[in-house]
């Protein structure tokens, strides 16, 4: 339950911080605050600046890494569904730089097989 509210708050953050009108509004927020406190607020907007930054960049990537998943769970559908499509490419994105690799050499013999079955 509190995962699905911070998934929320994390999307909703994400979603806003990503709005054209946000960059906007903090360059306004730093300005009014530079000029109202001075050299002496520099230390402080510094500091609530960085926090915002490394928050916002959090929440960022946390939508990201849900669209990637999301994403992959579509492609993995059209495979199975696809016929003749390989059933072991569903599921890639979990595999090793090895197993990668041996996946490509084998697609890439199936692309010459259909290839030259095709001029033959």
């Amino acid at each position: 339950m509190l995962y699905n509210f911070g998934c929320k708050v994390s999307g909703w953050g994400a979603n806003l911080a990503g709005h054209p009108f946000s960059i906007f509004a903090v360059a306004v927020v730093c300005a009014v605050w530079f000029l109202i406190g001075g050299t002496a607020a520099e230390n402080t907007l510094t500091l609530a600046l960085s926090v915002l930054a490394i928050t916002l960049t959090q929440m960022v990537l946390n939508q990201q890494r849900l669209s990637e998943r999301a994403l992959h769970l579509k492609i993995d559908e059209l495979v199975f569904a696809m016929k003749g499509a390989r059933d072991e490419i569903a599921g890639i994105e979990c595999k090793t730089e090895e197993e990668l690799e041996a996946l490509r050499r084998t697609g890439d013999i199936a692309e010459d097989l259909l290839e030259a079955r095709q001029l033959g």
